[in-house]
């Protein structure tokens, strides 16, 4: 894949979030790009510059050397509530996990279902006006 000048805004924020992981970690790039895979340091310096774009099938090799899920390369903590609960479950044990799962599954239930919101105006059909 070829290595871009200027990265994108979504290649940078996974390439920054394997940076946290690994570094959390506490694992070099060297280590992460021999024992995942990934072809060379070099390239995994691209990722995690944002100047590659990875394959899906990278970002599943580093999620799996990483010990996480590949939802974990693509959640960005700091932009939503949701995804910083996502992130936190990181740190929980499996046991804890499925309770909270259950707990989600029970409250989503009880929770009243909520209609689709009506598309914006631009995107409804004009009534035909009569003539």
């Amino acid at each position: 894949m070829p290595r871009r000048a200027k990265p994108d805004t979504l290649s940078q924020a996974v390439g920054a979030r394997i940076r946290q992981l690994r570094e959390e970690l506490g694992i070099t790039m060297e280590q992460l790009a021999y024992e995942s895979e990934v072809s060379s340091k070099g390239h995994l310096s691209n990722i995690e510059r944002g100047l590659v774009r990875p394959t899906a099938y990278t970002l599943n090799a580093l999620a799996e050397r990483l010990g996480v899920d590949l939802a974990d390369l693509v959640t960005f903590p700091a932009e939503s509530e949701r995804a910083r609960l996502f992130d936190l479950t990181r740190q929980l044990p499996a046991a804890r996990v499925r309770l909270l799962l259950q707990e989600a599954e029970e409250m989503a239930a009880r929770a009243p279902r909520l209609r689709a919101a009506e598309p914006p105006a631009r995107y409804r059909r004009r009534k035909a006006e009569p003539e």
